[in-house]
């Protein structure tokens, strides 16, 4: 006759030991302990109904009551978390991974086909482009006759100078625009004379080394400030003066770096 009381007091100990541990974990979730999702709210709630018709003390009510106002925080938490993830476009990979296991094969194909944006470019190799590829090779010399061809021209690694230097050169002071427009009209007297574009290493040569790197630098004045135009006709660099010299360096100017080497 006692067994049904003593079932009784059973249940009633085990819930009261599930709630409690229903309520440490929802501690543990809002100390940041654990993720507010460890926690699955929906079987917390199925305790509570199972062992809610078997209170009967005021203890009892009171924990239960406790354990819904824990299991209401948690669920605060989650709505918080998943407003956060929302924002920030964050997709759990457990649920992704869940998610496209349940899709169907053609529906897995029409989200990928939906969201791919290839960058590719197909290219087909045909009889005619494999014939012209053999025929480029069969004419292309062999890499040694080809290297023999280039020149080489060996300089000195660049260095610093001093303001003497510059001095001596006459490449730094007061006498500098007066030295740019004497060159200036030096290439339009050799123009005018032989009425056509003056050879850039003629106009630029000196009877030393040192007056045609001078000549050279300012030369690359005259080109950059628009006293003069440097082009190109096969192996010849060719200058020609311009009337009316702007004195400004012209926009989207490249350089065009030249050697000279110790023959010049």
């Amino acid at each position: 006759m006692n067994r049904p009381a003593t079932r009784s007091r059973a249940n009633l100990a085990k819930g009261r030991k599930e709630l409690q541990e229903l309520i440490h974990t929802c501690d543990a979730i809002e100390q940041r302990k654990f993720n507010p999702f460890f926690l699955d709210v929906k079987l917390g709630v199925e305790t509570l109904r199972e062992y809610f018709p078997h209170w009967r003390k005021l203890e009892d009510h009171c924990l239960d009551a406790h354990t819904i106002n824990k299991l209401s925080e948690v669920v605060r938490l989650q709505n918080t978390q998943l407003k956060f993830q929302s924002s920030a476009l964050y997709a759990d990979p457990e649920f992704v991974a869940k998610k496209i296991e349940r899709m169907s094969e053609k529906r897995l194909s029409e989200v990928f086909l939906q969201g791919w944006h290839p960058l590719a470019e197909l290219e087909q190799l045909t009889p005619e482009a494999l014939t012209l590829a053999l025929e480029y090779w069969n004419v292309l010399l062999p890499i040694q006759e080809r290297w023999k061809r280039r020149e080489y021209a060996v300089g000195k690694s660049p260095g610093t100078t001093s303001t003497e230097t510059l001095t001596d050169l006459g490449i730094r002071g007061e006498e500098f625009s007066k030295q740019l427009r004497a060159m200036w009209n030096s290439l339009r007297a050799m123009y005018d004379r032989e009425r056509k574009p003056v050879d850039y290493w003629r106009f630029v040569g000196g009877e030393s080394y040192q007056e045609t790197v001078r000549r050279a630098y300012l030369a690359s004045f005259l080109i950059t400030y628009g006293y003069a135009r440097l082009h190109v006709e096969g192996d010849q660099m060719l200058l020609t003066p311009l009337d009316e010299p702007t004195e400004k360096a012209s926009a989207g100017a490249v350089s065009f770096p030249i050697p000279i080497p110790k023959s010049k």
